[in-house]
């Protein structure tokens, strides 16, 4: 019988090494390069740490996921405990119980517009479901989507990318889809006005730009999309489940999209999934005969440890108030950033809502430091938020991102679990980390981390090469002493 735990703990400490060697080396040598080869031994809330017992505080929550911090214990003792049920799991001719559950709290959730809950396993699958349901019940093939945003990494989700760095390769992508830009109210009704538009998919706030959609525009959407047929599709993956002050952002903003796809903070970070919430109308136009019925099946969706950690995550945001606890963080964070502004000119501005935050770069009227800046750029437009995302790392252990190909920011996805006093912390170590650049420049933060890399990828292949030759002159002592 396996012991988990042993393995573990056996294996922890070169699951990097493993990893590299096994599963996505390229982008290993990405984090290592970045000085972010840490091996993080232990997790809960807001923090990671190593083997050492030094944390870092995670201002990213795993892409959002970790929505109400890592390792909630409620979270936890759901899955234990249905898993010590014996309840029946995937039966596949058989009603999901935990499944009925969660859809029924989701549509409360969402205020009554939806009808239906489809769930599928990853934000990604989400939106092909989307995609497929709108082409299906339109009988159209062409789809909107906005400059900047971003859907997923499957075939249909890269094809309403927003990044031609993310579709590079992909093409021919699906056909027809329609790049248009955020919050311009007449490029949509020109292009809605066609009549070909199976379905317009938005995110009310641009995941990776954090580019906010105004209430005008997500209000002219829906009444565009209406008037021509169309189905308006409302990614709420990242903004979903109170993050931006409401439950759902489009629906706060007073907007009933027909199909909203909802991931990452469902999970608890625990286990794969994903709904997509469906109106009556889309439900009943996609499944019109009795046949239709496998029209869309996940062997993986609606398994128990998914729901159960669904449930639970539920339940955990409610007695948080997560939207106005989000609001209350974001407001301290926002005046914090905005504070820090006016001592430092390198920022441009503080994009985002509620606690989907980003901060833009510009070039400083410092000369030593605008200097560096320019230098810097001919390699990268980003390379400074770059730099600042190292240098958070490595010298103040906070984690952010780099938000997007090219984007001179850095972006948080903090957990709502956040208190005050680590929202302060945060905003210090930014200070500190902007304010070692006006000194030494944002180079060096770059520099130290490619020299460490460089340093500890020539020990490793001296250390092989010592290995091997010490593994040769034993086999040759053996040898020896079999003649």
């Amino acid at each position: 019988m396996i012991d988990m735990k042993q393995v573990i703990a056996e294996h922890i400490a070169s699951s990097d090494h493993l990893a590299k060697k096994h599963v996505h080396p390229r982008l290993m040598k990405m984090f290592q390069v970045g000085g972010m080869g840490t091996v993080f031994t232990r997790a809960e809330g807001p923090y990671l740490f190593d083997a050492e017992g030094n944390r870092w505080l995670d201002m990213l929550a795993g892409g959002g996921v970790m929505f109400i911090g890592r390792n909630h214990p409620t979270v936890r003792k759901a899955i234990l405990d249905t898993v010590d049920t014996d309840t029946p799991n995937l039966c596949v001719v058989n009603a999901s119980v935990l499944g009925g559950l969660v859809a029924g709290r989701l549509l409360d959730l969402a205020g009554g517009g939806f009808g239906k809950v489809v769930f599928a396993n990853s934000g990604t699958e989400a939106t092909d479901v989307a995609v497929r349901f709108a082409r299906y019940a339109t009988r159209r093939r062409r789809f909107l989507y906005l400059e900047g945003s971003f859907h997923g990494r499957s075939y249909a989700a890269v094809s309403l990318c927003g990044w031609k760095e993310m579709q590079d390769g992909s093409e021919p992508l699906m056909p027809v889809t329609t790049p248009i830009r955020p919050n311009d109210i007449e490029q949509l009704r020109r292009e809605l006005s066609y009549g070909d538009v199976a379905g317009f998919i938005l995110e009310p706030v641009q995941g990776m730009t954090c580019t906010v959609l105004t209430p005008q525009y997500l209000q002219a959407a829906r009444e565009l999309c209406t008037k021509h047929g169309t189905y308006l599709i409302a990614d709420e993956v990242q903004t979903g489940l109170g993050r931006v002050g409401h439950w759902f952002a489009s629906v706060g903003q007073g907007v009933q999209p027909d199909l909203m796809t909802v991931s990452k903070t469902l999970s608890g970070g625990y286990a794969p999934v994903s709904a997509v919430l469906v109106t009556d109308e889309v439900y009943d136009r996609v499944y019109d005969r009795f046949k239709s019925g496998a029209f869309y099946f996940s062997t993986f969706a609606e398994n128990n440890i998914a729901m159960a950690a669904s449930l639970a995550t539920l339940d955990v945001l409610g007695e948080l108030d997560a939207p106005k606890r989000s609001m209350e963080l974001s407001a301290r964070l926002r005046a914090g950033l905005e504070d820090i502004a006016t001592r430092y000119d390198v920022i441009d501005r503080v994009a985002g809502a509620g606690l989907m935050c980003a901060v833009y770069f510009k070039d400083s009227a410092n000369a030593r430091l605008r200097v560096q800046q320019k230098l810097m750029g001919l390699a990268d437009p980003g390379v400074f938020g770059a730099a600042v995302n190292v240098a958070m790392y490595t010298e103040q252990r906070v984690i952010v991102q780099i938000p997007g190909p090219g984007l001179n920011a850095i972006k948080v996805l903090p957990p709502v679990t956040l208190t005050d006093d680590e929202i302060d912390f945060f905003l210090a170590a930014f200070e500190d980390a902007l304010g070692s650049f006006y000194e030494k420049g944002p180079a060096v933060s770059l520099a130290k981390a490619a020299v460490k890399d460089t340093v500890k990828e020539v020990k490793e292949k001296v250390a092989a090469k010592v290995g091997k030759g010490a593994a040769g002159k034993g086999a040759e002592k053996k040898a020896r002493a079999g003649r």
